[in-house]
């Protein structure tokens, strides 16, 4: 008998391509995106975009920035993107760099960084990419302790003779003897290591880091629970097919147009109702700014739900049954929250999926929401991803309404 029980369950599930989509496709399909994604976080796969500004332009410094270029983990920007050091947080604000790094001529020396004046190194982050400082960090310690020990150790000596001790001519001598070697052992690819922490300063293109990814969470959380949401009320077109309402919608004056019109309209209000409950947690929680971008918020907002419900509109209609719909927007939903940062920051992406990612309404939702929270920017710099949202929808909904009316009509 259990057997005959176990002979049942298999060939139900064989036969319901749903079930074997959600149950081996769709894990698989997962997996192979977050092993992507956290890959690309680890090893030599790592790569940041880093804009470099050498503002010095001295032997010391030209050997630090060549000893970076040369780490696989980071891919330094041409130096004719970052002239200036508006233009490096610019770059980084804009995110076609992961993070800057500014060589500056109105610090110490990096000859002579003692701790004692400002620091000859300026890191300038995006919250949206946290990450990446201690990344960089790292490398740029790395690479300074390897390519410049000479430089490393002079400045521990200079140290030692201005504060303890004074040197002889033939002390000196032999500090600069050690030194060239320690300078020769480093160009011959053996690595010199030292303790020296006051290079580095830290910048911040945008203020606030906690209210900052707060709103990038809100942003990413919306619009993947509204596409879930939209779903739900576009779904019920086929439970109204299943139970025999729509044979009666049919019969009336409004027709399947009037119908289709209606959930549509409807699921766009649900949506908008739905963000502004998240954000309006953010905003009271958490600091969030909801009201100084009220105007380009409800844009956006209004073109998200707009998005979600034309989609959601069109994956109802073209499915058969309310099951199929449930299994296949699941799906789709899971894969291009996924691929478009609503569960995963995007930074953390290899190129491949980031690119990917572009042909997500996650994505433009993402970068239209951090484009007026994060980066300060006005509705006009994010009419793009705003007007691809909204055409999105609205294509979705007039091609829901012609395969609605097929369906209905058989024509």
């Amino acid at each position: 008998m259990s057997g005959a029980i176990f002979r049942a369950m298999l060939l139900g599930l064989l036969r319901d391509r749903g079930a074997l989509l959600m149950s081996f496709f769709l894990p698989a399909v997962f997996f192979v995106i977050m092993a992507e994604i956290f890959t690309a976080t680890t090893g030599n796969t790592l790569n940041l975009k880093v804009a470099v500004l050498d503002e010095v332009g001295s032997e010391t410094s030209t050997r630090l920035v060549q000893a970076l270029s040369k780490n696989e983990t980071l891919t330094l920007l041409p130096g004719s993107a970052a002239t200036t050091r508006d233009a490096v947080r610019a770059l980084v604000r804009s995110g076609e760099a992961d993070i800057g790094l500014i060589i500056r001529a109105d610090a110490e020396s990096l000859d002579e960084a003692g701790g004692f004046g400002a620091p000859p190194l300026l890191v300038v982050t995006d919250p949206a990419r946290g990450v990446a400082e201690p990344m960089l960090t790292g490398q740029i310690r790395r690479a300074y302790f390897s390519a410049l020990p000479d430089v490393a150790m002079g400045n521990v000596v200079a140290e030692l003779e201005n504060q303890f001790l004074t040197l002889t001519d033939e002390q000196h001598d032999e500090v600069d003897e050690g030194l060239l070697e320690m300078r020769e052992e480093a160009a011959a690819g053996r690595e010199v290591g030292w303790s020296f922490e006051d290079l580095l300063g830290r910048e911040s293109v945008i203020g606030g880091e906690a209210v900052n990814l707060v709103a990038y969470s809100a942003g990413a959380v919306a619009f993947m629970f509204l596409l879930f949401a939209s779903v739900h009320g576009a779904v019920s077109l086929l439970e109204e097919q299943e139970s025999g309402i729509l044979d009666r919608v049919l019969a009336g004056p409004g027709g399947m147009g009037v119908l289709v019109d209606g959930k549509f309209l409807y699921v766009i209000g649900q949506g908008l109702v739905q963000v502004s409950v998240i954000f309006a947690v953010a905003w009271l929680g958490y600091g969030v700014d909801v009201l100084g971008h009220i105007g380009p918020w409800l844009v956006i907002s209004v073109a998200a739900s707009v998005a979600c419900a034309g989609l959601a509109m069109l994956l109802a209609t073209a499915c058969r049954t309310r099951r199929q719909a449930q299994t296949v927007a699941n799906t789709v939903i899971l894969v291009l929250s996924a691929l478009g940062g609503s569960m995963v920051p995007r930074f953390l992406m290899p190129d491949v999926l980031k690119e990917l990612g572009w042909l997500t309404p996650n994505t433009w939702a993402l970068e239209a929401y951090s484009g007026i929270f994060w980066r300060g920017e006005s509705l006009t710099s994010v009419l793009v991803p705003v007007a691809l949202l909204a055409a999105t929808g609205v294509i979705g909904w007039l091609t829901a309404r012609a395969l609605a009316h097929r369906r209905a009509y058989g024509d």
